[in-house]
């Protein structure tokens, strides 16, 4: 009777250990599968905020009208073109004052221009977005060495969202900008302004 009762007693503790052993790896797989199936649907919303962090910049640089990028593609632009017409340009950098043979000085020459003989807001905004009626994205100034105040000041400027490249050549010290007949010079500013990225 005793063998009988250690018999049972021994196959009761196999049966629980086995049952145990069992009830450990079903939460185990249980558990696996749960955290795989978080991870799963976690990977594609942290995909689709990537996607859409990717899309704001992209249309972020869309928006805006002027780069550095494109700034680059009009200096090219100036450096090869100006040789052609037997002139050498300085380029006003945004930072550095820009002088003109007639005494004007940019950006402060903007306060007192004129396009097209009628006074407006004209200011820089290397962006070609800002408050102004002509936002102005790049300046160049070509002063005449054999003349006192002669001068060729171009200011390429975005005006109601289009771009307008402006010339000055008044020697009067008063800036009257009106745009360029240079169809070269209007010419690749437009089409570096129209570039999409």
């Amino acid at each position: 009777m005793k063998k009988i009762f250690l018999a049972s007693l021994m196959m009761a503790s196999a049966l629980a250990l086995a049952g145990c052993g069992q009830q450990s790896t079903s939460q185990k797989q249980s558990t696996h599968q749960s955290s795989t199936s978080q991870q799963q649907s976690s990977a594609p919303s942290q995909k689709e905020a990537a996607a859409s962090s990717s899309s704001a910049t992209k249309e972020s640089h869309a928006t805006t009208p002027w780069d550095k990028q494109k700034d680059q593609e009009l200096t090219d632009f100036i450096n090869q073109w100006a040789p052609t017409m037997g002139q050498s340009y300085v380029k006003y950098d945004g930072v550095n004052p820009l002088h003109t043979h007639p005494g004007l000085t940019y950006p402060d020459g903007f306060n007192v221009a004129t396009v097209n003989d009628e006074k407006v807001s004209m200011g820089w905004a290397p962006t070609g977005e800002g408050p102004y009626n002509y936002n102005v994205v790049a300046m160049y100034n070509y002063d005449y060495s054999s003349h006192f105040a002669q001068h060729i000041t171009y200011a390429f400027a975005f005006h109601d969202g289009q771009p307008v490249a402006l010339v000055d050549e008044m020697t009067n010290g008063y800036p009257i900008f009106h745009p360029t007949k240079n169809a070269d010079v209007a010419n690749a500013f437009a089409r570096i302004a129209a570039e999409q990225k």
